[in-house]
């Protein structure tokens, strides 16, 4: 079962839009500690974290997935830092701004998001999960795995379910 947020978001991928799942590449958590850095250079007291399958050291996207805490009442006094770090935001949510560029070939997505939103606390709670529990890990990767040849749309659902299963909702 999918959430109104999840059916909302995957309306908006094109059907033919593929996915690439790649092997984990343990270059990349050099090119997010970098990101990191230079986000804590202009904003030292933001909460910033590294999410995704990166950290987790299993396949994925090959993508490097930051987010910096914030809520949103703040987020104005922050956006200026991040604009002169990343130019234009590429997305923005209800609760969150976001940044989409490439970095020596990962692609990067920044988030100055709200901890308190309940989309953010499910992908931190999600995370956890696989974080510390060996056998949902494997599971999900296994999942990822088994949908590398289907569209984005279809790799994303199968991801959306099995997150909405292991949160219990």
């Amino acid at each position: 079962m999918l959430t109104e947020d999840q059916i909302k978001y995957l309306a908006t991928i094109p059907d033919n839009q593929k996915v690439a799942v790649k092997p984990f590449n343990p270059r990349g958590l050099c090119v997010a500690k970098q990101i990191i850095a230079d986000i804590k250079s202009v904003e030292p007291d933001l909460k910033v974290i590294l999410l995704g399958s990166l950290p987790l050291g299993i396949s994925g996207q090959e993508d490097i997935d930051i987010d910096a805490f914030c809520i949103k009442s703040e987020q104005p006094k922050h956006f200026d830092n991040f604009k002169k770090l990343f130019g234009e935001p590429s997305r923005r949510g209800k609760n969150s701004i976001g940044w989409d560029f490439q970095k020596e070939g990962f692609g990067v997505s920044v988030w100055l998001t709200d901890p308190t939103a309940e989309t953010t606390k499910a992908q931190v709670r999600v995370f956890g999960l696989l974080k510390n529990n060996p056998d949902l890990l494997r599971e999900y990767e296994g999942i990822k795995e088994m949908t590398k040849n289907l569209s984005y749309k279809e790799y994303q659902t199968k991801k959306y379910e099995f997150y909405n299963r292991i949160l219990g909702l």
